[in-house]
């Protein structure tokens, strides 16, 4: 009897991105209905609730970040594809290493930024809700420290293993051998 089972490291990683997924429909299910609801307030003869906005501000944030780390587990981040279709697959591999690099540096900033932000704006409160700012960019801390990690554990994978190439034929008809 085989045993079927995924590794440790790569059910963990299943794990977070349905977490980080399940966090983004949330509040995209939150967005959707509070815009909604602030557009069914306009034709209403009472006085709207505030707080709608600032949540549905709040929310497009936070799911824009918190799945930003997922993008470069399921390859949906911007990439250079016209690379991956030449038949050169050390050029293929330095490419996707170095973007990858370029993206974790970039999430590198961007954590310590969000860092700096949840350490200096606790005292600062949201207008409607009076909640801590430093709360508003938890998820956004989070989503890069997940950038950072996925990036750099994408970007050594593929050092060690070779490239990540497209798995349905997207050469375009231009580009194909005609005999």
């Amino acid at each position: 009897m085989t045993d079927t089972r995924k590794p440790l490291s790569r059910r963990v990683v299943d794990t977070l991105t349905r977490i980080e997924l399940g966090f983004a429909g949330v509040m995209l299910l939150v967005i959707l209905v509070l815009v909604f609801t602030q557009a069914a307030q306009r034709y209403t003869p009472f006085e709207g609730i505030a707080w709608t906005g600032e949540i549905s501000r709040f929310g497009l944030a936070w799911m824009t970040f918190s799945v930003a780390g997922v993008l470069i587990t399921l390859r949906g981040h911007i990439a250079l594809e016209v690379v991956d279709t030449l038949p050169a697959p050390r050029l293929i591999r330095t490419v996707q290493v170095f973007s990858l690099v370029i993206v974790a540096v970039i999430a590198i900033g961007l954590t310590l930024e969000a860092w700096g932000l949840v350490q200096t704006q606790g005292a600062l409160r949201s207008p409607v809700l009076g909640m801590s700012m430093a709360l508003v960019y938890l998820p956004v801390l989070a989503g890069m420290i997940s950038t950072v990690i996925r990036s750099l554990v994408a970007a050594f994978m593929i050092a060690k293993h070779g490239p990540i190439l497209p798995t349905v034929d997207q050469t375009p008809a231009i580009l194909k051998d005609p005999s």
